[in-house]
């Protein structure tokens, strides 16, 4: 569920001097933009291999490029929740329609490539530099997300409910990804201390 625990985030962004508060139209820009941004990774996501994941301890491989991609989404939308601070409520309307389509239509698109992810997780088990990278861009991305759904179930109250799962939905699929790819890292930080320990690897 949306958890709404990175206040801190939302913080930071409303500390940044706003000339003016954008319009729903601006919010609409902005969310599309994130959305192509999402989409743009997809492609790099189902190229990821058994073989070519391992690269990113290279910098090559698509890892580089989606982790990059992720940051630049973090980047993007922290821009755009800064942006909008100081916005007022929205009455119901053409305007808050057109927000809550767009903000469905980039969590349907960013549950796509997430699911790519969780699918692609299995296939590195035991390559344990990959999970940490991938599950510390993806919490940033999880933080960026909690905030702009707050804001716009803030902002645009009359489309609030359906805002609300939509984001809901969304995080869900986010706390598996990042589950999925710690795993790694935690399943092999514990394989390791039962070698050291001259325990059964696979118990």
């Amino acid at each position: 569920m949306v958890s709404f625990r990175n206040f801190f985030t939302a913080a930071l962004a409303f500390s940044v001097p706003i000339s003016a508060a954008i319009t729903p139209a601006e919010v609409v820009t902005n969310i599309k933009s994130i959305t192509q941004k999402s989409q743009a990774l997809q492609s790099p996501a189902q190229s990821i291999s058994v073989v070519n994941g391992p690269l990113v301890l290279i910098g090559q491989g698509p890892f580089p490029k989606i982790i990059l991609g992720f940051s630049d989404i973090v980047t993007t939308a922290t821009t755009a929740i800064a942006q909008m601070q100081g916005m007022p409520r929205e009455p119901a309307g053409a305007s808050t329609d057109a927000v809550f389509e767009a903000f469905r239509e980039f969590v349907r698109v960013h549950q796509a490539l997430l699911n790519i992810l969780i699918g692609k997780a299995g296939l590195f088990q035991t390559v344990p530099f990959i999970g940490q990278p991938v599950s510390a861009v993806l919490r940033q991305i999880e933080q960026v997300v909690d905030t702009i759904a707050f804001m716009l179930i803030d902002t645009f109250e009359a489309r609030a409910a359906d805002l609300q799962k939509e984001a809901m939905s969304l995080t869900g699929t986010l706390d598996i990804c990042i589950a999925k790819y710690q795993g790694i890292t935690d399943g092999i930080t514990k394989r390791n201390l039962r070698f050291a320990r001259g325990e059964n690897a696979a118990a």
